[in-house]
């Protein structure tokens, strides 16, 4: 402990400050690689919205599809989440996850959305490859050419905790 003046400051309490800052600079640097794993998988077509988009929000794996919607990437927070590899998601459809625990209406309506190329934001419970089910947060958007041509579509995937 040092000792000032007029107080005591504890290094622990300066360690706190340290790793909060650390964990920031962590997730920073993996939405930064993701960003760039993106562009070459997307060639180049990433536009600034979704770019921020990356950026802003509070992810834990990223899912693109192709517009049939077949996985053609993932990230590594995709394994950590799932338990499943890269290389076993890519070409399947994000649907091997969801159990019979999602509402049939509500798969209906990721079917719909997409189907009209529009963004898609809800819950689903999805299964890990250990069978354990967890509840799901995605929002799904669709990916353009600069010929207005749907090229892609790209997901945010959070694990909501149980309260």
């Amino acid at each position: 402990m040092l000792i000032t003046a007029n107080r005591a400051i504890s290094p622990l309490l300066s360690f706190d400050f340290y790793l909060e800052a650390y964990h920031r600079l962590v997730k920073t640097l993996k939405k930064e690689e993701d960003l760039k794993h993106l562009r070459e998988v997307l060639n180049g077509n990433l536009g600034s919205h979704i770019q921020n988009l990356i950026l802003e929000e509070n992810y834990d794996t990223l899912v693109v599809t192709c517009p049939k919607q077949h996985i053609v990437w993932v990230n590594d927070g995709f394994t950590q989440m799932t338990g499943y590899t890269k290389h076993f998601a890519i070409g399947k459809r994000p649907s091997f996850l969801q159990g019979k625990e999602t509402p049939k209406s509500t798969t209906n309506e990721i079917r719909e959305q997409l189907k009209a190329t529009n963004t898609y934001s809800g819950s689903v419970i999805n299964h890990r490859k250990n069978g354990e089910p967890y509840l799901c947060k995605i929002q799904i958007l669709p990916l353009y050419d600069s010929q207005k041509e749907l090229t892609h579509f790209i997901a945010l995937e959070k694990e909501l905790m149980a309260a």
